[in-house]
């Protein structure tokens, strides 16, 4: 079956799929990812990309997209035909218009809309059967959720320590909302004479980024007091790997979670591998916080840190959603508990008013029927904080030999391959960069390969480039920009770009305006510091 190329914008952006490497022309150019933003399974899952795939993916389209020989032409991004590499090709252009050009998720989403074959949903990263989905769609509606939340900022994302600190070696953490950090459990005994490195980075970090509490779920792997050595508080709430939470844990996790965020303290969270157990209660808080749906919880945890919340997990957070919601209304904190570190669990409002009266000094009352009180009445029992009665999948784990390609010579080789120009003699020829083993080749246009060798020479990329724009709506020319994070809509003027090395004031320039009609293994890997200024 032939798949059909779909408009994103007028003879300007295209998403396509196919199984051969289509021919730059006078009206098209074709660029593709497929070699160099790999997804890192831990099993049979196979995407969403993560957060720092869609920055790296925005930059190389803007280089696309402002450079000279490619500005009378339209883009043409594809991705190879097989349903795995479709959908995330999609997924992460449909992303890349929802958060930094802007578009509402319906526009966002139309062109891909009654698209045959359709696009394969994704799954979990457990060890069985997938049961459970999660769609394009539902990841795009999360992270426009997490974007007019105040989640997730581009702006200030910084792309250096999203990589560096999600690798096992430096201490397997990823930040997934301004008020919570999901990492692996560190690993330490007290016979060590000095911290293991993951563990150091994971302190150092923390101690730095002001984090008030570590909930630790599953069984001790390291003395909590190197936490509370650097005054960073520590509570114990564990309960079974695979299994889902019950629902008096997730209560008392919302209560002491909403004392410390009001005291602007951030939260971390871990249980063996910092994905299943550790998503399902940073999940249940972000659902009753904000209001996500279970899939645009899921999808966004996943888009921050790939593989959270595992097999029955993902039922279980979809079957309590709405209770979850519900306790924003029905829910307050209670008395403060010696357990909770002095915390309050969420408890009914009518037993918090209950707890908070029977705390003021007052004389007893001798009830009529005798010493019996019939005022305080007890908490409600769970009737749903059972673990489901599915056997537990396989968990993923992530280990320093799970293997990623590298991309960090991406953009100038990118760059190198755009400054020949797209002539007729240059389609039929191609051009070796390099025969290196640890080559990773970026296919743009027909037959050029461009070769994306690391070398500790390269740590630091410096490229100077002029942006320019042309636009002619009357000529029928099309109008290239690059992009910024901002509040400027897309101009036919010059515009500039800076991408700072620490990721933040990444500097997209020019929002595109939509169109009004239809249409568990990892290892490390080379750090990178961009920077890119304008001449």
């Amino acid at each position: 079956m032939e798949i059909p190329i779909i408009e994103f914008l007028k003879d300007r952006l295209y998403l396509g799929a196919f199984d051969y490497e289509p021919e730059d022309d006078d009206r098209y150019f074709y660029f593709t990812v497929d070699d160099c933003l790999l997804y890192n399974a831990f099993h049979h899952d196979f995407g969403p990309f993560h957060v720092g795939h869609l920055y790296r993916f925005a930059v190389m389209l803007h280089d696309c997209l402002s450079h000279d020989s490619v500005t009378d032409k339209a883009i043409v991004f594809y991705s190879r035909t097989d349903p795995k590499s479709r959908a995330n090709a999609a997924c992460v252009l449909c992303c890349y218009m929802v958060l930094i050009q802007s578009w509402p998720p319906h526009l966002a989403l139309a062109p891909i809309c009654q698209v045959n074959p359709p696009f394969m949903p994704f799954r979990d990263a457990g060890y069985s059967v997938a049961d459970f989905e999660i769609t394009i769609q539902d990841t795009v509606y999360g992270v426009w959720r997490a974007k007019e939340k105040g989640l997730l900022d581009l702006r200030k994302f910084n792309l250096e320590d999203y990589e560096l600190y999600e690798s096992v070696e430096m201490g397997d953490f990823n930040v997934i909302t301004p008020n919570f950090i999901a990492f692996a459990s560190p690993q330490s005994s007290d016979a060590d004479s000095q911290l293991p490195l993951p563990f150091s980075m994971v302190l150092d970090y923390f101690k730095s980024h002001d984090v008030g509490m570590v909930f630790r779920l599953n069984s001790e792997l390291y003395n909590k007091r190197e936490f509370e050595r650097r005054g960073i508080k520590h509570i114990d709430m564990m309960f079974e790997d695979g299994t889902c939470p019950p629902l008096d844990i997730v209560r008392k996790f919302i209560g002491v979670c909403d004392s410390l965020i009001a005291e602007g303290k951030m939260i971390a969270v871990h249980c063996k591998a910092g994905l299943g157990r550790t998503g399902c209660l940073i999940g249940a808080h972000l659902i009753y916080t904000y209001g996500f749906t279970a899939q645009e919880c899921i999808a966004f945890m996943r888009f921050m840190r790939p593989g959270m919340v595992v097999g029955p997990q993902q039922h279980w957070l979809y079957m309590n959603q709405n209770e979850f919601r519900e306790w924003k209304m029905t829910m307050s904190l209670g008395a403060r508990d010696p357990e909770l570190r002095g915390y309050s669990s969420l408890v009914p409002r009518k037993l918090a008013q209950q707890e908070h009266l029977s705390s003021q000094p007052q004389t007893p009352v001798r009830h009529i029927l005798g010493d019996r009180s019939f005022t305080n009445t007890p908490p409600p029992q769970d009737t749903g904080s059972q673990p489901l009665p599915a056997p537990t999948p396989g968990q993923p784990r992530k280990s320093p030999n799970r293997v990623i390609s590298s991309v960090q010579e991406s953009a100038r080789n990118l760059e190198r391959v755009l400054s020949q120009g797209h002539s007729g003699n240059d389609a039929d020829t191609t051009e070796e960069l390099s025969n290196d083993e640890n080559s990773y080749p970026i296919t743009v246009g027909k037959n050029i390969t461009v070769d994306t060798t690391y070398t500790e020479e390269t740590d630091i990329l410096v490229v100077h480039k002029t942006r320019s724009t042309s636009t002619s709506v009357s000529n029928g020319r099309r109008a290239a920009s690059t992009v910024s994070v901002s509040p400027a809509r897309v101009s036919p003027r010059r515009s500039s770009r800076r991408v700072g090395s620490n990721g933040s004031d990444s500097g997209y320039a020019g929002l595109v305006s939509p169109a009004k009609h239809g249409g568990v293994r990892k290892v490390s890997t080379p750090r990178v510091r961009r920077i890119v200024t304008d001449s």
